[in-house]
């Protein structure tokens, strides 16, 4: 992941994808983003389930896919963001995480995502600012049949958690969203407020990035080595 960072190449040369036909580049930026073998599933599952256990620590009462909250996910390409095809009941999922109160008292639907500032739709206003792609999916999620005003019009709140997959970063509502946990959690425990937010970020990061080496792992060349890593991943 450093070298992702540095920008320097991980791959000798570009080859097919072994696992969903599309051209992993030398970066392993189509690592990042590819729908094969749930590994986009997977870095969305442990992120939400981190935040889920941040919640429960204070005494939120969390609930995990509660259902019957929102309607169907966005697509990206031919299948929803899970990989779940449209026909299929599954993909009335509802939100990810579930807060029976939140600010004001009122409940809230926390959605997750990981998108990428490298997709061709969002590369160059990325390039421009590197908040443009949390913030444009921020915004679609909410938009996407009505789903914000779905949420309001039954008596809850909805928020976008959205990450951004190349460089680790959150959006605006994410962000608002953790600095609140991290004040509630500091007001029972005593603990800095920015201690305990700095440390949900590293722990977040460290999440996105781990699943994001893995992934790439798993498209490359395939040898004993390979598998291995992935086995104890």
């Amino acid at each position: 992941m450093i070298q992702r960072w540095l920008r320097a190449p991980i791959l000798e040369e570009p080859f097919t994808c072994p696992l969903c036909e599309g051209v992993i580049d030398i970066h392993g930026d189509h690592c990042l983003v590819c729908p094969g073998c749930g590994d986009r599933t997977k870095r969305h599952n442990l992120l939400r389930n981190a935040v889920f256990h941040e919640c429960a620590s204070v005494a939120l009462s969390p609930e995990l896919q509660k259902p019957g909250l929102l309607r169907l996910r966005p697509s990206i390409e031919a299948l929803l963001e899970d990989r779940i095809r449209r026909d299929n009941l599954e993909a009335h999922r509802p939100a990810d995480i579930y807060l029976p109160r939140w600010r004001s008292g009122v409940p809230v639907a926390l959605d997750f995502a990981v998108t990428s500032g490298l997709r061709s739709s969002v590369v160059t206003a990325a390039a421009r600012d590197g908040s443009s792609a949390t913030r444009f999916y921020e915004d679609h999620k909410s938009s996407y049949l009505d789903t914000r005003a779905q949420c309001i019009n039954e008596g809850f709140n909805f928020i976008p958690i959205v990450a951004e997959a190349v460089g680790g970063s959150w959006g605006p509502a994410a962000s608002k969203v953790f600095y609140s946990l991290a004040q509630t959690k500091s007001s029972t425990t005593g603990e800095a407020k920015n201690t305990i937010l700095r440390q949900l970020y590293q722990h977040l990061g460290i999440l996105l990035h781990r699943t994001n080496a893995r992934a790439i792992l798993r498209r490359r060349v395939p040898h004993a080595d390979t598998y291995l890593l992935l086995k104890a991943a």
